[in-house]
């Protein structure tokens, strides 16, 4: 990791890491386990008729998609678990990498609850405004795709 010339913002291999100012998302949708993260589904393993669902999320500013809020939960438990994901990409170099929290784990009335939580954890610990300290964690997409995080 470099900083960037002009005005500090961190890069990843000549991608710019810059922090967002806000987010919003929009509504859940269902998704298909083959598209999920492998943390995510070895978090609910053994959870029969656990439902997934993401959301896009938005940079506030700028109106830019840059990640998602990926979800599972269990209606008979009322527990819920959600990551943010976010997928880069290398300009000059076309790479693809993979950037996802841990799936964390909360009680939940309605599935929103859980993005609510999530992101609320993750404004909380200031995530969002220090993407450059978190792209360290972030694997190549042949890292990706040898975790089958990558489909």
């Amino acid at each position: 990791m470099h900083a960037h010339s002009n005005d500090g913002e961190a890069i990843l291999n000549g991608a710019p890491v810059t922090a967002l100012s806000g987010i919003y998302w929009g509504p859940l949708a269902p998704f298909e386990a083959k598209d999920a993260h492998d943390e995510l589904l070895k978090t609910i393993e053994g959870r029969v008729g656990a439902a997934l669902m993401t959301a896009t999320v938005y940079d506030r500013e700028s109106g830019a998609m840059c990640g998602r809020f990926d979800i599972a939960v269990d209606a008979r438990s009322s527990d819920g678990c959600g990551m943010y994901r976010s997928i880069m990409l290398e300009p000059e170099t076309g790479a693809v990498h993979d950037l996802a929290t841990p799936p964390l784990w909360y009680q939940y009335r309605d599935p929103q609850d859980v993005v609510v939580k999530v992101h609320k954890f993750l404004t909380d610990m200031k995530f969002f405004e220090n993407l450059d300290a978190f792209v360290y964690h972030v694997l190549t997409r042949v890292e990706a795709e040898a975790k089958g995080q990558v489909h």
